[in-house]
């Protein structure tokens, strides 16, 4: 620190400076030629706050956001203990297989094991870590942590579209260059070539274009959650949800609730739990992303 009145560095043990001592005096008006020292340490810049800053903080700490989470959470822990259940069911019954079999006799163990998506998972804790962060009342902003996640996730869903399409195109090649070297011979579908591989390249064409819409879907959601990233970050108003992101989640209760009938009829009770949370975490997935887009809407029309 330096004196106010001469200019001089001040003593480092705290003791006043020599041009009081001298004077008698502690004038604290510097003199016309004094220069003030230089600030070594720059003060941080001051984040304005808007109204979309309040807008997002109240709507990740209201009750329809809390229920999302919530209802994701208790799905995901449906899910997995379900498939755990499942595959000791499974290991079970081999096991009671292999006592009754025969030394010296051929026998595979085969079973599924329904793993929880890590995409899934880091979407439970995004949604958990920006309820969190709204809760605080200690400061106006939120952080960004969630948000991150949300991107990583869309960044893992392009990269497994792309890995996917281009497995597609190659097995297309490999089934053309097969019917260009063996035509009209019956395949062991039991059905001319020519129709089996129509068959197989209709198939072939809807999985190329779902997996395509999938990849531009995540690369749509992907600008979504920058933009409201953004909007955490600096407060301008963040894009609207897409009308086909609504789309998709009243798809997958169409799908949930079709594979709860399956295992309604094929007697997996224990699976159907797990497809009666899904339902219900996507309806409120559906309402929280519909609320969101009109606080969005009301943020544009009131120009805030």
């Amino acid at each position: 620190m330096y004196c106010t009145n001469c200019g001089r560095k001040l003593p480092e043990d705290g003791s006043p400076c020599i041009c009081g001592a001298q004077n008698g005096n502690f004038n604290t008006q510097p003199p016309q030629n004094f220069q003030a020292p230089p600030q070594y340490y720059a003060q941080p810049p001051v984040r304005p706050v808007t109204p979309v800053h309040g807008m997002l903080k109240r709507f990740a700490s209201s009750k329809l956001f809390f229920m999302c989470a919530l209802l994701f959470t208790v799905q995901m822990v449906v899910s997995v203990i379900s498939s755990v259940i499942e595959v000791f069911t499974v290991l079970q019954n081999q096991a009671y297989l292999l006592e009754r079999t025969p030394i010296g006799t051929n026998f595979n163990v085969e079973f599924n094991v329904n793993i929880v998506p890590v995409q899934n998972i880091l979407v439970l804790i995004g949604l958990w870590l920006l309820y969190a962060s709204a809760k605080k009342t200690d400061t106006p902003f939120m952080s960004t942590a969630g948000v991150t996640l949300f991107k990583v996730t869309e960044i893992l869903q392009i990269v497994g579209c792309g890995i996917f399409c281009g497995m597609l195109l190659l097995i297309g090649l490999l089934v053309l260059l097969a019917s260009n070297g063996a035509p009209n011979v019956t395949n062991y579908t039991g059905l001319p070539d020519n129709i089996a591989i129509l068959i197989v390249g209709i198939a072939f064409v809807v999985g190329l274009v779902l997996s395509v819409l999938l990849l531009l879907y995540s690369v749509k959601m992907l600008g979504v959650w920058t933009s409201l990233q953004r909007a955490i970050q600096v407060g301008v108003l963040p894009k609207k949800l897409p009308g086909y992101a609504l789309a998709l989640q009243g798809f997958s209760i169409f799908c949930d609730a079709a594979a709860m009938i399956a295992f309604f009829v094929l007697n997996a009770w224990i699976l159907i739990p797990g497809s009666l949370c899904s339902i219900a975490a996507r309806v409120y997935v559906i309402r929280c992303m519909a609320a969101y887009n009109r606080e969005v809407a009301g943020m544009e029309a009131g120009s805030f």
